[in-house]
């Protein structure tokens, strides 16, 4: 058998529909180009709180970055995907119960589950970035929450975090979630939902970190 092809979408319409390949395109969604797209946690300035609200694309330029919580821990309130010069505004996703945020379309088959998992960088040995690595306040877990979603609504909403069934602070193969729970994939959509939630005690970081996906096939 050949390797499987992945396709990586992301939902930018105001509707919780899955994914249809057979569209050409999908005007749901937007696909994800890996190695130069960039997902963009963003929102939430002093200057900017509702940033990305209403709107569907937010010129690269005109980006915020998010402050340090000073009280109490702060879910990152806005996603986008950055590509080119252009940040798409990934609507679904964050600490809500939507199930069509993220998603991967297989053709072809896996004698596995697909991993999603996170890392410092392309290399996929470390796990050493602040994000990833926690505070004290975060009890040493990565402030990077994700979590599977399936085509029924997810038992385990709303308020998920990465101790919920089905999801993960995300830090390498210790972990990590299995998109589809099972041991092999054939032609199939699976999907996920990721925001970060960052702890009074973190520091003032940029981190690029890498997401990952693992799989076995013959």
């Amino acid at each position: 058998m050949a390797e499987p092809t992945l396709t990586f979408v992301y939902n930018i319409s105001n509707s919780d529909v899955p994914y249809n390949k057979y569209a050409n395109p999908d005007t749901n969604y937007r696909i994800i180009t890996p190695g130069s797209d960039l997902i963009v946690f963003t929102g939430g300035g002093i200057d900017d709180i509702d940033k990305g609200m209403g709107s569907d694309t937010l010129a690269a330029s005109t980006r915020s970055s998010t402050i340090r919580p000073s009280t109490t821990s702060f879910v990152i309130p806005y996603t986008y995907v950055e590509s080119g010069s252009t940040m798409y505004y990934a609507k679904h996703a964050g600490h809500n119960t939507d199930r069509y945020a993220f998603g991967v379309s297989i053709s072809g088959t896996m004698n596995s589950d697909l991993y999603l998992e996170a890392w410092d960088d392309s290399g996929f040995s470390t796990t050493n970035l602040p994000v990833l690595s926690g505070t004290a306040n975060s009890g040493g877990e990565s402030y990077v929450n994700a979590i599977r979603t399936t085509d029924a609504s997810p038992p385990w909403g709303p308020g998920w975090d990465g101790a919920s069934t089905g999801a993960a602070y995300l830090r390498g193969t210790s972990d990590r979630i299995g998109l589809n729970n099972t041991s092999t994939i054939t032609d199939a959509e699976v999907y996920f939902n990721i925001y970060i939630r960052l702890q009074t005690d973190c520091s003032t970081f940029h981190n690029t970190p890498v997401l990952g996906f693992r799989y076995l096939y013959t």
